[in-house]
């Protein structure tokens, strides 16, 4: 059971560690968006704060609190 457990947490930060690969395969355009960011700014914010939730989720499973 415990490796089903470790299999699904690699599989879930690898898949974070793929979305942050955007430049692979984005092409981003130089224009800027809301308040004079880059455009590749949003992306690059959603994706951090998807790796903060799993991995928050992850400590509190392997620390059990």
């Amino acid at each position: 059971m415990q490796t089903k457990a470790t299999i699904f947490w690699m599989i879930l930060f690898a898949l974070v560690i793929g979305l942050s690969q955007d430049y692979l395969f984005v092409e981003w355009a130089s224009d800027l968006v809301y308040l004079g960011f880059p455009s590749w700014l949003g992306w690059f914010v959603l994706v951090h704060i998807l790796f903060l939730i799993v991995l928050y989720f992850f400590s509190k499973k392997y620390w059990r609190e």
